[in-house]
């Protein structure tokens, strides 16, 4: 083992324990869960502890558990494979004890009585996730890790397609918008996979040319920096009278339904984003790459573009895959603001619900936001660790 491995792994245990002790430290705080009569009104908020019962409980067992394990004397591969299953664990025994009170509180209020999940529940499934982040650290990379990492998810889907959580308060959200949920999020993913795209290619193209040319890295970056830093909505109130002129003197524009509100801006916007990540780091893997192995590919006659297809771009390719993730993860989160200003997407239930003072429909937008989020941050991760098998720590 490398000093650098063994310093992630030493790491991983203060993270570990730090998500374990902050998801027990949840489970009492008394915002867990509400029992409220109706969609609008809210019940008195009661802690995760008090409110799931002897589930409540169970949660509380599983994450000092972990804490416990993580600091056992175990070996690595043990400490990773029960640390991980605890971790994975308590976001399942939450929700299914959650969807079990639930159903619980309908039988007894009716119908129109709902039960939400607080803030102190959605701190319990991010401490879920940080301690599942870290224990995998200790679990060698294969087919075990994945098989870790992705059961906790497995398991929630089984809870949701079996019913078991179908009386909480944005289970019934959804219900009563199956259709448009199906359709936002199919609007929703259009954004994210056009926005990429669109950064992908420009991304590539400005980071070569600024790899290549060195006098050029001042200004191209300069002007990625400042979109970067610009706001959104003034980046799209500057497009509104763009689009709208394009609009109104062009029929093809019109035609293809670009406007100073709606898809157009959402996805000038969003592309503009994503060209940063994807630009900086295929500058900096092409300019920190070994010259004595250039050399050698110059050596055997290869001429630029060969060397660029079949050395260059092969080797910054785990590097440029870590500014796709960047952006994939950030696009994802940003694409929220198409629902503001008439784009459709996830946003749209977000919006809605803080103009109903609905909680669980806001809900009903930000959870599949954040899960896309992080299906694509560890899914590209996994890759950008399959490219780089030389590297202890992945």
């Amino acid at each position: 083992m490398t000093d650098s491995t063994g310093t992630v792994r030493e790491y991983a245990k203060v993270v570990a324990v730090t998500g374990s002790l902050l998801g027990a430290a949840a489970a009492f705080v008394p915002h867990g869960i509400s029992f409220n009569p109706n969609r609008i009104m809210e019940g008195e908020p009661v802690s995760l502890a008090a409110g799931l019962g002897a589930w409540g409980w169970l949660l509380v067992a599983a994450w000092i558990a972990a804490a416990i394990l993580t600091l056992s004397p175990l070996s690595d591969r043990a400490r990773g494979i029960s640390v991980t299953l605890l971790g994975g664990a308590a976001p399942v025994v939450m929700l299914a004890g959650a969807g079990a009170e639930a159903a619980a509180w309908v039988a007894q209020e009716g119908d129109i009585a709902r039960t939400s999940l607080l803030w102190a529940a959605w701190l319990s499934l991010f401490s879920s996730y940080v301690v599942i982040f870290a224990a995998t650290a200790w679990v060698p990379a294969g087919k075990l890790r994945v098989v870790l990492t992705y059961l906790p998810v497995i398991a929630v889907i089984a809870l949701m397609v079996t019913g078991q959580l179908s009386e909480l308060a944005v289970a019934r959200e959804y219900a009563n918008n199956a259709e448009s949920f199906a359709r936002e999020l199919r609007l929703h993913l259009a954004y994210v996979a056009g926005a990429v795209s669109i950064g992908l290619v420009f991304g590539l193209l400005l980071g070569l040319l600024a790899a290549r040319r060195r006098s050029l890295e001042p200004a191209v970056f300069g002007t990625l920096n400042v979109l970067q830093v610009f706001p959104t909505l003034a980046f799209i109130g500057l497009m509104y009278p763009v689009l709208s002129g394009l609009s109104q003197r062009f029929a093809i524009f019109e035609q293809l339904g670009v406007r100073g509100v709606g898809w157009a801006p959402v996805i000038i916007v969003l592309s503009a984003y994503a060209v940063y990540p994807i630009a900086r780091n295929t500058y900096t893997a092409l300019v920190t790459l070994d010259t004595s192995v250039l050399d050698a590919a110059r050596g055997v006659g290869m001429g630029r573009l060969r060397l660029l297809a079949e050395v260059e771009l092969p080797l910054a390719l785990p590097v440029i895959v870590a500014g796709l993730r960047i952006a994939l993860v950030q696009t994802t989160a940003g694409a929220i603001i198409a629902g503001l200003i008439g784009g459709g997407g996830l946003g749209t239930f977000v919006f809605l619900g803080a103009g109903e003072t609905a909680t669980d429909l806001i809900m009903l937008g930000v959870i599949p936001i954040m899960a896309l989020a992080l299906f694509f941050d560890r899914s590209v991760l996994a890759l950008q660790r399959a490219l780089q098998p030389w590297d202890e720590t992945r």
